[in-house]
């Protein structure tokens, strides 16, 4: 996605080049969860966060809960969109950033089955 390409530019202009990024692409939302397990790694090994972007959406990420037993991923969002005050009770009430289960309690997709998906992972630098 054009999102993901300006973010990484805008990073690498930023830092001077110094940042080096890794892009994960999935032809639909169905398959994030297959990602989850590469995700954990990445906030294990790197702690950076990850800039999503699909059809028309943009996200940030923040963490993944990844059970390695039985599969489940949820995911920790961050909607970059949000343009209120920094009302922390506010801004997880209203949905803003939160834990997000791909397939929630009633069946609905969090992310959508026929939209691709960009993942922008930022690399710390090796002396970071």
């Amino acid at each position: 996605s054009s999102k993901i390409k300006l973010c990484f530019y805008c990073l690498k202009r930023m830092l001077l080049g110094q940042v080096t990024c890794k892009i994960i692409s999935v032809r639909s939302g169905e398959e994030l969860p297959e990602k989850c397990r590469e995700l954990a790694l990445h906030f294990k090994t790197q702690g950076t966060p990850i800039m999503i972007g699909g059809g028309v959406l943009a996200y940030t990420l923040l963490g993944v809960d990844y059970n390695m037993a039985s599969g489940d991923c949820a995911f920790l969002i961050l909607d970059p969109h949000y343009t209120g005050k920094d009302d922390l009770k506010k801004i997880i009430s209203g949905g803003w950033c939160g834990w997000k289960k791909a397939v929630d309690n009633k069946g609905r997709s969090f992310f959508l089955k026929d939209k691709f998906y960009n993942l922008l992972l930022p690399q710390r630098p090796n002396m970071v």
